[in-house]
């Protein structure tokens, strides 16, 4: 693999650390749980505000937990795509999958970004880490992304 598509794949590796840490992936899915088995208590809705809060505060989970599994999933999907292009010599389809990574890594920043706002405001973190991605002169292959405290936006 390339230099640069390397480089994506570090970044976009990073950015689904960041974000496992930020949702404290390890208990992820068994606060999912949880959160499933009250919603099956019939007295949830006895205190409709504590209800409606639980359910948001479950569906952010759920939409975490899917977040960090797409964005896991192009990210392997992708590296796939572009070992098979160079084991057949095929550069085109080399070229799609280093596009695909860079777009994911795109795409995967803004989903991060959103999430760990969200995160931040739900804890009260001022402290969130923002993910930033700039372009090169390149184009698609040139392409990285920066880490840097929310702080110092």
């Amino acid at each position: 693999m390339r230099a640069e598509t390397q480089n994506i794949v570090a970044a976009i590796e990073k950015s689904l650390s960041l974000l496992a840490q930020r949702m404290n992936w390890e208990t992820a899915k068994y606060r999912l749980e949880e959160f499933n088995a009250r919603v099956e208590d019939p007295s949830l809705w006895n205190d409709p505000e504590a209800a409606q809060k639980m359910m948001r505060e479950r569906q952010m989970l759920v939409d975490a937990i899917d977040n960090y599994e797409s964005i896991k999933r192009d990210l392997n999907d992708n590296i796939e795509l572009i070992e098979l292009g160079e084991m057949e010599g095929d550069e085109a389809t080399v070229d799609e999958g280093v596009a695909a990574l860079a777009a994911a890594a795109a795409g995967g920043k803004l989903r991060l970004l959103s999430k760990l706002s969200l995160s931040a405001n739900r804890i009260g973190d001022r402290g969130a880490v923002a993910l930033a991605a700039a372009g090169g002169a390149g184009g698609v292959r040139s392409s990285r992304i920066g880490f840097r405290s929310a702080s110092s936006l």
